[in-house]
């Protein structure tokens, strides 16, 4: 029902490639800004620095900060402060974390004490730069076999929203700034925490053939658990066997999945100054959609997934050579087969010279 008062008190915005969307006004909208604060990660990038960027773009919205018990409040000036018993992170093969339960729950519980129809999720880590990623659109005339979680379309970036053409993962959505109505932010976040079993296989991966993850034992990364989580509880039984396994099935499902449910904006017109190491990357930001590529998607008949699949399928498993993403991920496994700890201590430096550290060691 918010979405048929917007519309018809307000007029459409105008946003490059993506038709229907309007602007919701401030008053309207509780911003949860989740998870660690970064109260000393730069003068530029912690949690003050986040909540003035809200304060400057969206002035009249609810802020609420969710974090967890044994982080330093003080001196943190939000309309609600959300402090939750941290659950804790995973550990791969690698020594990489995964932080899919701490996204969940801090996320979560800050969606639930929102008290404005509309929610939009960033971190502390992130800055907004203007109001462009408070905007909803109008869900599609679903076709036959179309899949919608959500009653209203979530509003998010194309960071990082994988184009298998380019490397090769499904139901791999944006994880780091949503915007939408509360009920459909609850819908896609009002999930059971993981076990390690749901995630993990039982031994790593020790084969590059069309591998783009490294050396893991990941069943999926968490953007893919958090995408599948939602349609599992929707009754949509899609599976992955690692992350990077690509069929024709789940590839139309999740273009169904992303095209219906998502209203996706180029992630450098979206009003979010996402953290450095984010955009150091070219390799890596090549392998996004384009807003427009997304919207194309509706496009696709038969013949066109026929191609489609095949350029994929060509990709990983013919023309790795040429993806600087596969010679990683390749190094990866050979140093980790010969030493862990050199193989880490490789890791550490080379994320370290590109300036792709974690900030507070969440990967090292």
């Amino acid at each position: 029902m918010y979405l048929n008062d917007l519309f018809s008190s307000s007029s459409p915005i105008k946003v490059k490639n993506m038709p229907h969307l309007v602007a919701v006004d401030s008053r309207k909208i509780s911003v949860v800004i989740q998870g660690p604060l970064y109260r000393n990660l730069s003068p530029q990038r912690n949690i003050f620095a986040c909540i003035a960027s809200v304060r400057t773009h969206l002035p009249h919205a609810e802020v609420i900060v969710s974090t967890w018990c044994h982080e330093d409040t003080s001196t943190v000036e939000a309309d609600q402060l959300i402090m939750s018993d941290d659950p804790g992170a995973f550990v791969d093969d690698a020594g990489n974390q995964i932080n899919i339960n701490r996204m969940l729950r801090s996320t979560l519980c800050g969606i639930q004490a929102a008290s404005r129809p509309y929610v939009m999720k960033m971190r502390a880590d992130h800055n907004l730069t203007s109001p462009a990623l408070a905007v909803i659109g109008q869900p599609d005339d679903a076709n036959p076999g179309e899949t919608c979680l959500f009653e209203t379309p979530i509003t998010t970036t194309t960071l990082y929203i994988r184009d298998p053409e380019r490397l090769p993962m499904l139901f791999h959505i944006s994880d780091l700034v949503q915007f939408g109505a509360r009920d459909a932010m609850l819908a896609m976040w009002e999930q059971p925490l993981f076990e390690r079993d749901a995630l993990f296989n039982d031994k790593p991966s020790r084969n590059p053939f069309g591998n783009f993850i490294g050396y893991t034992s990941a069943r999926m990364v968490a953007e893919q658990a958090l995408m599948l989580g939602v349609m599992h509880r929707s009754g949509i039984d899609a599976r992955l066997a690692r992350p990077c396994e690509v069929g024709l099935s789940n590839l139309k499902l999740w273009d169904s999945v992303l095209r219906c449910n998502f209203r996706v904006l180029n992630h450098h017109e979206a009003g979010v100054d996402f953290p450095e190491r984010f955009l150091t990357g070219s390799h890596v930001l090549k392998t996004l959609y384009k807003a427009t590529d997304i919207h194309q998607l509706r496009s696709l008949d038969a013949s066109g997934y026929r191609l489609r699949i095949a350029r994929i399928w060509l990709n990983q498993y013919v023309l790795t050579c040429l993806r600087p993403g596969w010679w990683i991920s390749s190094a990866t496994i050979v140093l980790f087969s010969i030493s862990p700890t050199f193989a880490k201590r490789v890791r550490s430096y080379w994320r370290t010279f590109r300036k792709v550290a974690h900030a507070q060691s969440y990967r090292v």
